[in-house]
């Protein structure tokens, strides 16, 4: 997330520094707000209570935070959101049925890097998907797909996703040329440093892109880095987008959801994917699902510091943010118990909590939105108190006071990590 860099509870996110606490907050899941599956409501079907520190929905308000519900919308918050029904389970296709227009191999095919291959199926334009397979290898390149490409299936055509690998290693606060672009899909030409959104490996930013067998690595040493220690393997600012079988790693801001602007829903849906970092690591103020997926989380650079897994910035009109559904929550060995925090907000804009106050004010404001259900929570998930303090110092609350409630919730999750007794 954007921001002065910092790592680990108390470190920085974006646009501030975290602090101690937990979550942060706004209006309910789809009417489980305040008094909804706030403290003193029904747990998670029974299955766990629910408490100010970790509201459970109930299984009535959890029917309408379904994948398919979840991700049913679409458009202008505004002007009002467009129900297309979209259902992307299917997830990106049987590649064994895929005929592609183009390969790219290290040794040949059609293409030697993947941004060439990309290239030529923007030009190529039209409205028919374009297959383009990726031969097992190493992939040292930063990748775009320009708002402007055709439908884009990107594939490996293993299974084993380990074997197809795009990796780089920009970072944050690394420095560049002034008028050099960092990634092409976010140039900032008249930055000296990369930025966060610049860090990224691979930027998806046209409608209905879908990749699968495939890793995206950023793989920047964040230890040797003293500070914009945010470094992106993916990021998305698209509608529709699918990715399966897709393994994308990290440290700090590893996926990265984003949306044009604050008014605009934008899905995208992970199914069967790997996802590893150690500070919010899944961020942004996109709608999305992860289903079916790991989420690994990394503690060599973070050590005792801990770190937190989601970091939403979803506008607070929109209550459809960051859903985990059917996942496993892991951690590397040696992990200490009790450490790691589900997530915080992201007060994405928001320099303190005098300019969130203000944004409350005006109607316009991010509030950060998350579900995780069915889901197994490994004991390296804090029991207590998952949820910490917002981006901007704001404290968690599942109620509304000085701030609008937070908009974290469980449901029927299992493990050691999970509040289920």
């Amino acid at each position: 997330m954007t921001g002065s860099g910092g790592s680990g509870a108390g470190g920085s996110g974006a646009g501030g520094s975290g602090a101690g606490g937990s979550g942060a907050g706004g209006s309910g899941a789809g009417g489980a707000g305040a008094g909804g599956a706030g403290a003193g409501g029904s747990g998670a079907g029974g299955s766990a209570p629910s408490t100010a520190t970790r509201p459970q929905l109930t299984s009535a308000q959890a029917a309408s935070h379904t994948v398919l519900k979840h991700l049913e919308k679409a458009g202008d918050l505004a002007s009002g959101l467009v129900t297309d029904r979209w259902d992307p389970t299917a997830g990106a296709g049987d590649v064994g049925g895929f005929t592609p227009r183009y390969t790219v191999a290290a040794s040949g095919g059609t293409h030697r890097t993947v941004q060439s291959a990309i290239d030529a199926a923007v030009a190529a334009g039209g409205t028919s998907r374009i297959y383009i397979e990726v031969a097992a290898g190493a992939y040292r390149e930063v990748v775009c797909v320009p708002a402007s490409a055709p439908p884009i299936t990107l594939y490996g055509k293993s299974s084993d996703a380990s074997r197809t690998v795009i990796a780089y290693d920009n970072y944050n606060g690394k420095t560049k040329r002034a008028g050099s672009p960092a990634n092409p899909c976010n140039p900032n030409l008249s930055g000296t440093t990369y930025g966060t959104s610049g860090s990224a490996t691979f930027a998806a930013y046209a409608d209905d892109f879908r990749a699968k067998n495939l890793t995206i690595a950023n793989d920047t040493d964040e230890r040797a880095v003293s500070g914009g220690t945010q470094a992106v393997a993916l990021m998305t600012q698209a509608d529709r987008l699918i990715f399966e079988n897709v393994r994308l790693l990290g440290n700090q801001d590893t996926l990265y959801v984003k949306t044009p602007n604050a008014g605009t829903v934008s899905r995208a849906y992970f199914k069967g994917c790997h996802v590893e970092g150690d500070v919010d690591f899944i961020f942004g103020r996109g709608t999305f699902v992860l289903d079916g997926c790991t989420i690994r989380y990394l503690t060599a650079r973070q050590g005792n510091k801990g770190g937190y897994i989601v970091a939403p910035s979803t506008d607070a009109r929109n209550d459809h943010g960051i859903l985990i559904i059917d996942s496993e929550l892991t951690a590397e060995a040696g992990t200490p118990a009790g450490l790691v925090y589900l997530g915080r907000a992201w007060d994405e804009g928001q320099n303190d909590l005098a300019t969130y106050a203000a944004s409350v004010a005006s109607g316009v404001y991010p509030n950060g939105h998350a579900i995780l259900r069915n889901s197994t929570l490994g004991p390296h998930i804090r029991a207590e108190a998952p949820w910490h303090a917002s981006t901007v110092d704001r404290p968690y609350s599942s109620t509304a006071g000085t701030y609008p409630a937070n908009r974290f919730y469980e449901h029927a999750n299992a493990g050691p990590g999970s509040a289920a007794p």
